[in-house]
C-alpha cells in the first residue's frame, strides 16, 4: 500500500512537470501532431511518452535544459 507521503511526493512530481510543459508549449508543441494531444499527454499525465516523442524529434535533454 502506498503510503501518504509517496502519493503527496508524486503528485507534486507530476504538477511540476505539467506545469514545465504548460509553460514552454512554444518550445515543444512542435514536437507533436496536435495541440489536443498535447495537452491529452499533459492532463493525463503521460510525461514519459512526451519525452519518448520529444527524443524521437530531437536530442533534448529535459534535464539539461532545467539543469542550464
Amino acid at each position: 500500500m502506498t503510503n501518504i507521503k509517496e502519493s503527496m511526493q508524486k503528485l507534486i512530481e507530476h504538477g511540476t512537470q505539467a506545469k514545465f510543459y504548460q509553460g514552454n508549449r512554444e518550445i515543444f508543441l512542435r514536437y507533436f501532431d496536435s495541440l489536443q494531444q498535447y495537452e491529452a499527454l499533459i492532463a493525463a499525465g503521460n510525461f514519459k511518452k512526451m519525452e519518448e516523442i520529444i527524443e524521437a524529434k530531437t536530442d533534448f535533454s529535459r534535464d539539461e535544459f532545467i539543469n542550464n
